[in-house]
Parts: structure tokens; sequence; C-alpha cells
């Protein structure tokens, strides 16, 4: 039977105390999936771009109500949307390459095409609008980067990955792209040509999501193998950090940097709300062994041991605190421990659950994140940190708008990482 450790605190409120996203409004109409959202926070309305090839703007009428004020046909499904509130210019990225630019009239009750760029040859996984450099980005399936003067409309650069392209986020001179592969690149735009900076690579499955946090100067990846990774890129260390919370595929992130909050979704319709403003420790490497590093029986693939011990080998396992390479019996132990971002229990061995319960004080089980069950795969989500508001998409084709700001504004534990 196996064994649970601390079962006293990891039941417990979290480090941000019992406060829980709050759902306001939800918006239905859709008839096909949503594939983006976008909230606005200068007037209370939100973008959605949908596989039905519509691209509709809700805003929030006087009986409280969202009815659409835009309701735009394109000549294929969209799979992205940007939005300036500074400049009132819509991006559309779609399933066949193209970008269209629009410009959206004062009162929101029209937009109007003012150009169009045929610049990829697979489906538009991310947009991007560097107002200050008057720079378009675009990223594609089809493994390329491109961007273009928002002036004149010319192709000013590109750069080729060895994957596709799935997600970008834009910090300039800093473009962050991840890809089908699993790996995150990092560009250097210098007089808009591309330098490659370095490849992070610790998922073992596509990139699904990127978000970034620009005050901590931190990335964070999202992953199809149900893992998010905090890179520290600001820091000039290298260090990695894991949050583990989700049991399926993490759709979207969003940062809100002032906050210091992390909000992340996944297919099975699973919110998550992390406090980034706590200490937190790097998960160890995985050792390699031919034998359990505690009691040395031979690993089924170890053939020569087996034979000579006469024993029939063992499956592997990997304590998630210290990274040995141990057996099943050797590791028959279950926790959370949040510091290295195990919201949900994960498998140790036998001498940490030892240290653990020998030393309870030493091991703060304290969750570090708020979960909280929407019941819907989520598809998209955007964040307005001013406004204190969330606005998700779901496999159902429902729009919901949440209010966060008690999430956002509840303290937080430990301070740093």
């Amino acid at each position: 039977m196996a064994a649970i450790i601390n079962q006293r605190v990891d039941q417990g409120e979290s480090s941000m105390g019992g406060a829980k996203p709050t759902l306001l409004h939800k918006i239905a109409g859709h008839v096909a999936r949503i594939n983006d959202v976008i909230l606005l926070s200068k007037d209370e309305g939100v973008w959605t771009a949908s596989d039905d090839r519509s691209v509709r703007l809700y805003l929030k009428r006087d009986n409280d109500q969202f009815w659409p004020s835009i309701h735009h046909f394109m000549p294929v499904a969209p799979t992205c949307l940007f939005y300036s509130e500074e400049t009132y210019k819509l991006l559309v990225g779609l399933i066949n390459g193209n970008v269209y630019e629009f410009n959206v009239a004062d009162d929101f009750n029209s937009m109007t095409e003012s150009r169009k760029w045929t610049c990829h040859a697979g489906p538009i996984s991310g947009l991007g609008f560097a107002l200050s450099s008057e720079l378009i980005f675009s990223c594609s399936r089809d493994k390329s980067i491109v961007w273009h003067c928002s002036e004149n409309s010319n192709k000013v650069g590109s750069y080729l990955l060895e994957n596709s392209c799935t997600a970008m986020v834009i910090d300039l001179p800093f473009v962050f792209v991840g890809d089908h592969g699993g790996h995150v690149t990092v560009l250097r735009i210098i007089d808009n040509q591309p330098n490659l900076v370095s490849k992070l690579s610790a998922h073992t499955n596509s990139i699904t999501s990127l978000t970034w946090d620009g005050n901590k100067k931190v990335l964070y990846s999202g992953s199809s193998d149900h893992l998010i990774i905090m890179w520290d890129i600001g820091g000039g260390k290298g260090e990695a950090y894991e949050l583990n919370g989700h049991n399926g595929k993490v759709t979207t992130l969003c940062a809100a940097p002032a906050a210091k909050r992390l909000f992340s979704a996944d297919e099975h319709g699973k919110l998550m709300c992390w406090d980034m403003d706590v200490r937190r420790v790097e998960t160890p490497e995985w050792k390699t062994s031919d034998c359990c590093q505690k009691c040395n029986q031979p690993f089924f693939w170890n053939l020569q041991a087996m034979w000579q011990r006469k024993v029939v080998g063992l499956r592997q396992h990997h304590c998630r605190t210290c990274g040995s390479a141990v057996c099943g019996s050797c590791c028959d132990n279950w926790t959370t421990y949040p510091p290295m971002g195990y919201e949900t229990k994960v498998r140790i061995c036998n001498d940490c659950a030892g240290r653990m319960k020998e030393n309870p004080g030493n091991f703060d089980l304290t969750p570090l994140a708020i979960p909280h069950e929407i019941r819907t795969g989520i598809t998209a989500m955007h964040l307005q940190e001013t406004l204190g508001l969330l606005v998700t998409s779901g496999q159902n084709r429902v729009v919901m708008i949440w209010d966060v700001r008690s999430v956002c504004s509840a303290p937080s534990g430990s301070g740093g990482h």
C-alpha cells in the first residue's frame, strides 16, 4: 500500500488563502470552436475568432448582456488575433497562412480591411505588433517567423525553425518562439536581423502557449506534456522551475506581472492560479542507472545482472524530489511538494519520505496555487490585469468572463525564488 506523506497540510488553503475566480458573464452563440479571445481594457468588450470563419466583437449593453457589435466573416477560419487599443488596428491570422489588418471604427460598429499579407504556407500560430519599432510579427506551422514594417507593409526579416511554430511572445529586442518539438527558440532582433541567442529544451511534447513577465524577465511555457516551465531569462543563471498541476494538455497561459501571478488552463477545464511571489526549488535531473539506487535490484533491461542473480528485472521509477532511479518498492510514497512545483501527488523515494516524516517543519507543503474547475476544456484565454478580469473560451463554445481581483490581490507566501 502506498504511503501518503503529511496528509495534515496538503488539503489546506493555499499561500493566497481561499480566494477563487468569480464568474461574471457568459457569452454563447458560437457554432464552432473558438480559437482565440481578447478582452478589451478601455471598453467592456471581447474579440473572438472561430472555426466558423467569423471574427466577432461583443460589447456589453445597458441590460448587462454582451451582444455582437461586429460580426465579420473571413475567407477561411481565423486561428489567432492581435488587437492594438492604441491604434484601433486588428490583426487576424488565418489557417491558410494569410494575415489581415483591419481598422476598427471608433464606435466599434465596423471594421475595414486595410491590407493583407500572404506570408506563410501554413496556419498562423502567433501574431505580435511592436508599436515602438513599427514591426508586425507572425509565426506559422510552416516553421517560419516573418516580420513586416507596419508603415510600408514591406517584409524586413524572417527566420526558419526546425519544427512547426506553435506559439510566440515578443519583448523587443527578444522574440520567443515555441515549436512542435517542445523547444523554445530565443531570438534577438538587431537592425531587423535575427540572431539566435539560445534554444530552451526541457519539454517532452509540443509547446502550446508562451507568456512573458516583463517585470521579472521570466518566460513561461506550457506544453502538451501537462507541464509548465518557468525560465528565468533575466537571472542569467539558466535556472528553470517546473509547475506541475495539470493532468492534461496545458492549452493557454497568462502572466499577471504586477500581481506576481500566473494563470494556466488545460484541455480538461482546470484553471490554475499560481503564486509566483514565493521561493521555489529547481527540480533535480533524473539520474540514470541499470539497478535501483536504493536496493541495487536490476532493472528489466539489465539482462546480465538478471542472469547472474537469477532474478526478474524491475521497472524503473524516479523520485521526484531527489531524482534517484529506483524500483517501485523503494518509491512507494506519494506527496505534493509545492516549492518544487508539485501541486498534485507524485512519487518520492523511501529516503525522501523518511526525511519528510522526521522533519515535517523543513518541508512546507502549503499549496502555492489555486485550482478551479470550469468543467469544459479551455481553448483560449486572455487577461486584463489592470481590470482584474480574465476571459476564457471553452470547448463548449461558450465565452466566460471572470473577476480575478481577489486572486491577484491576495497576500502571497515568502518572496523570491
